[in-house]
């Protein structure tokens, strides 16, 4: 009986997740494809206009191309450039051994690489996104939920414990000894470049004299802060679509077979 059950459960959810799921994606891509490009000016202008008729803190549903941009300088950890955002890991690479027995029950020995998260520092700044004919600005805080935010990966480096002093990051750095020694740290940073193109859609609204771009109140409308181009992402939202279609309908089947096979 718990075999129709269990099977049962796997049969709705993967007959869900393969119709809902793709649904959902195909809808933020149709939604991405009929916004117009809006220009930081002109959005500016709308939304100066907007907060002398007395609307202050209209929001305006919007979609905006730029080049990333900052108003203070941020220093990426670990490869000292100057950039819009960074997030940097480190990882304390190290060896241990293990004891393992065989099938004859005979103990032997291996040795294991393993590694650690030590650190993880992101920028805290708001990302700019600058208009270039204009240098008109629009800030966006990338704490926000429901933002889908993405960089590139423009390091990543393995240095030996004993070359790592080369680096101010690791001048006043101490560490604990880990199993059986430390091989050395792996370095990883994720920015956004200074002058790298962005992509973005949000609701966008004047503070002062500063636009802010911010999630909008319709969640579902996409909130998007992006280095990839706007045909980049919507041909990852389709595969990502089919993905999930084929996982849910390969739930759905293996449902089918626990209820047949399993007893």
């Amino acid at each position: 009986m718990i075999q129709y059950v269990i099977g049962g459960i796997m049969v709705v959810f993967g007959i869900f997740a393969s119709i809902f799921f793709p649904r959902r994606i195909k809808n933020r891509n149709i939604e991405i494809k009929f916004l117009q490009t809006t220009p930081i000016s002109e959005l500016k202008g709308i939304l100066t206009d907007n907060a002398k008729a007395g609307l202050e803190g209209y929001r305006h549903y919007v979609e905006i191309k730029g080049v990333a941009a900052s108003d203070t300088v941020q220093k990426a950890p670990f490869s000292g450039k100057n950039v819009a955002y960074f997030d940097a890991s480190l990882y304390q690479v190290y060896e241990e051994t293990e004891t393992m027995k065989d099938s004859s029950g005979i103990s032997q020995q291996r040795i294991k690489k393993n590694e650690v998260l030590l650190s993880n520092n992101k920028s805290t700044d708001p990302v700019v996104i600058k208009e270039t004919q204009s240098g008109e600005k629009v800030y966006c805080d990338i704490g926000q939920s429901g933002l889908q935010f993405d960089t590139l990966k423009t390091l990543e480096k393995f240095e030996p414990a004993g070359n790592i002093r080369q680096y101010s990051f690791f001048k006043n750095f101490t560490y604990s000894p880990m199993g059986s020694r430390t091989l050395g740290f792996r370095m990883v940073e994720n920015t956004v470049p200074l002058g790298q193109a962005l992509y973005a859609v949000g609701e966008a609204w004047l503070d002062g004299i500063r636009i802010y771009l911010g999630r909008p109140r319709d969640e579902k409308n996409p909130f998007i802060l992006s280095v990839r181009s706007e045909s980049d992402i919507i041909r990852g939202n389709k595969t990502g679509a089919n993905v999930v279609m084929v996982l849910g309908i390969l739930l759905a089947l293996a449902g089918v077979l626990v209820m047949i096979f399993v007893r």
